[in-house]
Protein backbone atom coordinates (compact mmCIF):
# COMPACT_ATOMS: atom_id res chain seq x y z
CA UNK A 1 0.00 0.00 0.00
CA UNK A 2 2.55 2.64 1.18
CA UNK A 3 4.96 1.29 -1.98
CA UNK A 4 2.28 1.98 -4.43
CA UNK A 5 1.54 5.41 -3.18
CA UNK A 6 4.63 6.49 -3.27
CA UNK A 7 5.15 5.01 -6.94
CA UNK A 8 2.14 6.92 -7.61
CA UNK A 9 2.89 9.59 -6.06
CA UNK A 10 6.31 10.20 -7.31
CA UNK A 11 5.32 9.51 -11.42
CA UNK A 12 3.24 12.52 -10.93
CA UNK A 13 6.36 14.36 -9.45
CA UNK A 14 8.39 12.79 -12.60
CA UNK A 15 5.85 13.89 -14.98
CA UNK A 16 5.68 17.29 -13.39
CA UNK A 17 9.19 17.77 -13.62
CA UNK A 18 9.40 16.46 -17.17
CA UNK A 19 7.19 19.58 -18.25
CA UNK A 20 8.86 21.75 -16.06
CA UNK A 21 12.00 21.12 -18.38
CA UNK A 22 10.94 20.63 -21.34
CA UNK A 23 7.83 23.80 -21.42
CA UNK A 24 9.71 26.12 -18.98
CA UNK A 25 13.28 26.15 -18.94
CA UNK A 26 13.77 24.61 -21.98
CA UNK A 27 12.67 27.20 -23.80
CA UNK A 28 13.97 29.82 -21.58
CA UNK A 29 17.13 28.19 -22.12
CA UNK A 30 17.15 28.38 -26.13
CA UNK A 31 15.57 32.28 -25.64
CA UNK A 32 18.56 33.03 -23.90
CA UNK A 33 21.15 31.42 -25.79
CA UNK A 34 19.68 33.12 -29.01
CA UNK A 35 19.79 36.40 -27.56
CA UNK A 36 22.86 36.05 -25.90
CA UNK A 37 24.80 35.00 -29.25
CA UNK A 38 22.56 37.95 -31.30
CA UNK A 39 23.93 40.00 -28.27
CA UNK A 40 27.38 39.36 -28.62
CA UNK A 41 27.83 38.77 -32.27
CA UNK A 42 26.23 41.58 -34.09
CA UNK A 43 25.92 44.11 -31.61
CA UNK A 44 29.21 43.26 -29.58
CA UNK A 45 27.10 43.57 -26.10
CA UNK A 46 26.80 40.30 -24.22
CA UNK A 47 24.95 40.21 -21.42
CA UNK A 48 27.38 39.96 -18.37
CA UNK A 49 24.35 37.39 -16.59
CA UNK A 50 24.12 35.39 -19.76
CA UNK A 51 26.34 32.67 -18.55
CA UNK A 52 25.41 32.32 -15.39
CA UNK A 53 21.61 32.22 -16.04
CA UNK A 54 22.32 29.88 -18.74
CA UNK A 55 24.11 27.16 -16.09
CA UNK A 56 21.25 27.42 -13.80
CA UNK A 57 18.23 26.94 -16.58
CA UNK A 58 20.36 24.73 -17.77
CA UNK A 59 21.22 22.79 -14.64
CA UNK A 60 17.17 22.59 -13.63
CA UNK A 61 16.56 21.55 -17.58
CA UNK A 62 19.02 18.84 -16.84
CA UNK A 63 18.06 17.61 -13.18
CA UNK A 64 13.77 18.29 -13.79
CA UNK A 65 14.25 15.56 -16.72
CA UNK A 66 16.29 12.84 -14.68
CA UNK A 67 13.07 11.07 -13.07
CA UNK A 68 11.36 10.31 -16.43
CA UNK A 69 14.57 9.73 -18.38
CA UNK A 70 14.73 6.81 -15.75
CA UNK A 71 10.65 5.73 -15.89
CA UNK A 72 11.47 5.50 -19.87
CA UNK A 73 14.97 4.26 -19.84
CA UNK A 74 16.18 6.97 -21.60
CA UNK A 75 19.54 6.55 -19.96
CA UNK A 76 22.97 5.35 -21.00
CA UNK A 77 23.40 1.15 -20.82
CA UNK A 78 25.81 -0.89 -22.11
CA UNK A 79 23.80 -2.57 -24.60
CA UNK A 80 26.27 -4.82 -26.10
CA UNK A 81 26.60 -6.80 -22.79
CA UNK A 82 22.76 -6.17 -22.11
CA UNK A 83 21.50 -7.23 -25.27
CA UNK A 84 23.46 -10.39 -24.32
CA UNK A 85 22.50 -11.41 -20.92
CA UNK A 86 19.51 -13.55 -19.76
CA UNK A 87 16.28 -11.73 -19.04
CA UNK A 88 16.69 -12.93 -15.62
CA UNK A 89 20.62 -11.50 -15.90
CA UNK A 90 19.06 -8.58 -17.24
CA UNK A 91 16.46 -8.07 -14.45
CA UNK A 92 19.49 -8.31 -11.84
CA UNK A 93 21.75 -5.96 -13.63
CA UNK A 94 18.80 -3.47 -13.62
CA UNK A 95 17.74 -3.35 -10.41
CA UNK A 96 21.36 -3.49 -8.83
CA UNK A 97 22.20 0.03 -10.93
CA UNK A 98 18.49 1.04 -9.39
CA UNK A 99 20.25 0.02 -5.98
CA UNK A 100 23.26 1.98 -6.94
CA UNK A 101 21.52 5.01 -8.33
CA UNK A 102 19.42 4.98 -5.41
CA UNK A 103 22.24 5.31 -2.71
CA UNK A 104 23.92 7.82 -5.48
CA UNK A 105 20.80 9.88 -5.52
CA UNK A 106 19.97 9.72 -2.02
CA UNK A 107 23.43 10.90 -1.26
CA UNK A 108 23.27 13.72 -3.87
CA UNK A 109 19.77 14.78 -2.60
CA UNK A 110 21.25 14.79 1.42
CA UNK A 111 23.84 16.93 0.27
CA UNK A 112 21.91 19.54 -1.68
CA UNK A 113 19.31 19.88 0.94
CA UNK A 114 22.12 20.56 3.63
CA UNK A 115 24.17 22.96 0.75
CA UNK A 116 21.12 24.50 0.38
CA UNK A 117 20.90 25.52 3.99
CA UNK A 118 24.47 27.10 3.75
CA UNK A 119 23.54 28.72 1.24
CA UNK A 120 20.61 30.47 2.79
CA UNK A 121 22.71 31.63 5.65
CA UNK A 122 25.56 32.77 3.54
CA UNK A 123 22.94 35.03 0.68
CA UNK A 124 25.36 32.67 -1.76
CA UNK A 125 24.54 34.61 -4.85
CA UNK A 126 26.58 33.88 -8.77
CA UNK A 127 29.16 35.61 -10.00
CA UNK A 128 27.74 38.24 -12.18
CA UNK A 129 23.99 37.11 -11.70
CA UNK A 130 22.88 38.98 -8.48
CA UNK A 131 20.17 36.08 -7.64
CA UNK A 132 20.25 33.84 -4.26
CA UNK A 133 21.32 30.44 -5.75
CA UNK A 134 20.33 28.08 -2.40
CA UNK A 135 16.41 27.81 -4.78
CA UNK A 136 17.80 26.39 -7.36
CA UNK A 137 19.77 23.84 -4.68
CA UNK A 138 16.70 23.39 -3.32
CA UNK A 139 15.13 22.32 -6.54
CA UNK A 140 18.12 19.83 -7.57
CA UNK A 141 17.75 18.46 -4.02
CA UNK A 142 14.12 18.10 -4.57
CA UNK A 143 15.00 16.54 -8.42
CA UNK A 144 17.16 13.98 -6.21
CA UNK A 145 14.78 13.05 -4.38
CA UNK A 146 11.68 12.36 -6.44
CA UNK A 147 14.67 10.50 -8.75
CA UNK A 148 15.79 8.83 -5.38
CA UNK A 149 12.19 7.59 -4.76
CA UNK A 150 11.61 6.15 -8.26
CA UNK A 151 14.27 4.46 -8.13
CA UNK A 152 13.97 2.13 -5.15
CA UNK A 153 9.68 2.16 -5.88
CA UNK A 154 10.20 1.26 -9.51
CA UNK A 155 12.43 -2.08 -9.43
CA UNK A 156 9.84 -3.30 -6.28
CA UNK A 157 6.60 -2.57 -9.00
CA UNK A 158 8.82 -4.40 -11.87
CA UNK A 159 6.64 -6.72 -13.49
CA UNK A 160 9.46 -8.60 -15.98
CA UNK A 161 7.95 -9.51 -18.99
CA UNK A 162 9.63 -11.94 -21.82
CA UNK A 163 8.94 -9.62 -24.71
CA UNK A 164 10.05 -6.35 -22.71
CA UNK A 165 13.02 -6.53 -21.45
CA UNK A 166 14.78 -3.02 -22.85
CA UNK A 167 15.96 -2.09 -19.19
CA UNK A 168 12.69 0.16 -18.96
CA UNK A 169 10.42 -0.14 -15.53
CA UNK A 170 6.78 -0.57 -15.51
Amino acid sequence: MIIETLDRCSVWASLWLYRLGVYGTLPALLVLVTLEVVLRYVFNAPLEWGRDMNGLLLLVTLFSALPHAWDQGYYVRVQVIQERMSPRWRSFADVLSALAGFVFFSLLTAQAFLFSRYMFVTQETGEDLDILLWPFMVFLAICGLVLSVRLLANPLMLTASEEDVSGRWI
